[in-house]
């Protein structure tokens, strides 16, 4: 009978064990922020209706989230899609197959503590990305956000602080207030105009992202947009595409303003340069692309560089009809050093005089008949002639050094794009030439040519000088 009580006691104690709720889940995985929290943002479903003007690439839109959730402070790792792709297909699962699942079934499967998930669509003029996050042990809804432009400009910009409203609950305490203190200590500009060169300043960035992306990034940035090296701007497109940015040049929002720029300082060769842009996966295409294939690029930044024609008003925003232009080095023999002058002459003449005469004498005699009959005969000829004839010549002969340079050539390639902007700008003088970069948003109706559709974000002028 002594086991009663010891049994007593055991059943008390299973039955007092409190057994976790969801909201007790979600508090624990509030609380989670050591490097063992895993994170994974799933591909948005895209309910934007096809030829919507203003769409906007999900896959896009997901990679931006998932660079935001890193920079948010919420601690663990972040799964990458490639990573995604690998753990669903060990499954003998696809991509594809999770759009129509529960979000959370999809973090589970992946084994992630968290998963963000959402839709993009569009409600009136505006277009939304609608944001959820949960924690995927219990499957509660930790957090909800949106992000809202009536542009697909405007809800990029808009994403960041959607993120950080959607991990407001499960971000470490203090982490955002003491990245944002970090990022306003560090002056960017400064440490740009510390360095000596382009190459010295982006080395140096470099050092700089070991111990703080983000700070390397802006400086980065700094280096490429400051011009008072002596040397000239910052034009070493190869060693940003080596690889070594790679991860930020595909997942930063302002990367493709980024290469534009170094674009326009080598001399905005577009078509030259995007094919060495594209090894590294950065997504700007030039507007040949786009118009061969319309629908496959609709939303994606293009670069095209072009003269202004006119200024039109589409809607309630002015609109840009820009002419494209292409860039041609064409090579020219140029002078070099001094001329050397050889001059010739020559002077010839020819005099020739003759003279002659000739005589001839007959003497004759004969008898017919009886009769007899002489005679005597004398002929004489003479004569004389004389001629001259004279020639000259003059000639020079010319020695230089030449060698052989090289200028850039303007040549239209036919092609036509009408770029909206968000307001009139004096600085856009037509004729002259600009590289913009834009959003495609189709092909314009009614046109014989195709007209490109464009939503212009910025605009920089191409140095003179082309560099290859």
């Amino acid at each position: 009978m002594r086991s009663c009580p010891v049994l007593l006691v055991l059943v008390c104690a299973c039955a007092s064990a409190p057994v976790p709720s969801s909201a007790e889940s979600s508090n624990a995985a509030a609380g989670q922020s050591d490097a063992s929290r895993v994170v994974s943002v799933l591909e948005l479903r895209n309910k934007l209706r096809n030829g919507d003007p203003s769409s906007i690439d999900a896959g896009y839109v997901a990679d931006r989230l998932r660079a935001e959730v890193l920079a948010a402070g919420i601690g663990g790792k972040v799964i990458s899609r490639e990573n995604m792709l690998v753990l669903l297909q060990a499954q003998g699962k696809q991509l594809a197959d999770c759009e129509g699942e529960c979000e959370v079934e999809t973090g589970r499967r992946i084994g992630a503590d968290l998963v963000v998930s959402g839709d993009l669509l569009r409600v009136g003029d505006t277009l939304k990305a609608s944001l959820r996050l949960h924690e995927t042990r219990s499957g509660t809804l930790i957090g909800a956000a949106t992000a809202a432009g009536t542009t697909a400009e405007d809800l990029d910009a808009h994403l960041g602080p959607a993120v950080r409203q959607l991990v407001a609950a499960v971000a470490r305490p203090g982490a955002p207030a003491t990245q944002a203190r970090a990022m306003a200590a560090f002056d960017a500009r400064a440490f740009a105009a510390s360095q000596a060169s382009p190459f010295d300043c982006e080395a140096a960035a470099r050092r700089l992202r070991e111990s703080s992306a983000d700070q390397g990034w802006s400086a980065l940035v700094a280096c490429v947009e400051y011009t008072g090296w002596t040397r000239g701007e910052f034009t070493s497109l190869e060693r940003i595409t080596g690889g070594f940015w790679d991860q930020d040049l595909t997942t930063r929002a302002d990367a493709p303003r980024l290469i534009a720029r170094i674009i326009a300082a080598r001399g905005g060769d577009v078509e030259g340069d995007i094919p060495l842009v594209q090894k590294s996966r950065i997504p700007l295409f030039t507007l040949a692309a786009a118009l061969r294939q319309p629908d496959v690029y609709r939303g994606r930044w293009v670069l095209v560089r072009g003269a202004l024609s006119e200024i039109r008003q589409d809607g309630a925003r002015p609109a840009a009809l820009v002419r494209e232009t292409s860039l041609r080095a064409t090579a020219r023999e140029v002078q070099v050093g001094n001329v050397s002058r050889v001059d010739r002459s020559s002077t010839s003449s020819v005099r020739s005089e003759e003279q002659g005469s000739r005589s001839a004498s007959a003497r004759y005699s004969g008898q017919s008949g009886g009769t007899q009959y002489g005679g005597t005969g004398r002929s004489s000829a003479s004569g004389s002639y004389s001629g001259s004839s004279h020639s000259s010549s003059t000639g020079r002969t010319d020695y230089s050094t030449v060698r052989q340079r090289f200028e850039n050539e303007r040549v239209e390639t036919g092609r036509q794009a009408l770029g909206k902007l968000a307001q009139a700008d004096p600085f856009l003088e037509p004729d002259k030439e600009f590289l913009f970069l834009a959003r495609f948003d189709g092909l314009g109706p009614g046109e014989q040519a195709p007209v490109a559709l464009l939503s212009i974000a910025g605009y920089f002028r191409p140095n003179p000088l082309l560099i290859q």
